[in-house]
């Protein structure tokens, strides 16, 4: 079972999907993956776990949202007050934060020049997602963008060398992938500048059960769920 409590900068640490519909999302994803879901506070923030192992979390969407969903990655960071004066500086917009989890630390939220949303995350306890990388849990986040270049220049500024995967698309914002023991393709693309995981996809069972649990199909691996919210498949590391 692998466990991961540190992160170094820049690395995709945290995930979470923000909704209008709770219960919706919990019956989707609980279904298609097994999760779990304790609530951690009373703003209705839950905590995702997979056999005991926290995996991201889930919370509700801000009051006035239409109805639909959305999943957020967020990428580690040392210092966030540095973090946000930088996202500034190289041309991002800070939406939200810094603000405090509790005692599990803090968060910040942005969107990047590319137009994706992202969040910044520092912990003071585990870093971020502990159970990574089996079949359930998250292996890889990507940015799809239609403007790869700002994009690349504005984390390679923020982080160095840090290995991001992005990828041009049409369609812009950061996808988590989660894993899944055997490959299967999903068929055609939508988008064929969003090339995904290289190929991989769902195992037979996950990939059968996303589209009858309402998941839409959208190709290269990725599917929106019954809220609008994308995510991916992969059985990759």
């Amino acid at each position: 079972m692998p466990r991961r409590t540190a992160y170094g900068p820049g690395t995709p640490c945290w995930v979470d999907h923000v909704t209008v519909d709770l219960t919706g999302a919990k019956q989707f994803y609980g279904g298609l993956f097994g999760w779990e879901f304790t609530r951690e506070n009373d703003r209705g923030y839950h905590l995702i776990t997979l056999r005991g192992e926290i995996i991201g979390g889930l919370g509700p969407g801000p009051t006035g949202m239409a109805p639909g969903s959305s999943w957020n990655v967020y990428l580690a960071s040392k210092d966030l007050d540095h973090t946000r004066t930088e996202v500034g500086r190289l041309g991002g917009r800070v939406v939200m934060g810094p603000v405090p989890a509790g005692e599990d630390g803090r968060l910040c939220l942005a969107v990047d020049p590319s137009g994706a949303a992202v969040g910044f995350w520092e912990g003071g306890r585990d870093e971020g997602v502990v159970l990574v990388d089996e079949p359930g849990a998250l292996r890889a986040c990507e940015l799809h963008t239609a403007r790869p270049g700002a994009a690349e220049e504005f984390y390679r500024g923020l982080y160095g060398d840090v290995p991001l995967v992005i990828r041009p698309s049409s369609r812009t914002g950061w996808v988590p992938f989660f894993g899944v023991s055997e490959i299967q393709d999903t068929g055609a693309t939508e988008d064929a500048g969003n090339t995904g995981s290289e190929g991989k996809a769902g195992s037979a069972g996950t990939a059968a059960a996303a589209p009858a649990a309402g998941a839409r199909p959208l190709g290269s691996n990725l599917f929106a769920d019954p809220l609008g919210a994308i995510f991916g498949l992969t059985s990759g590391n």
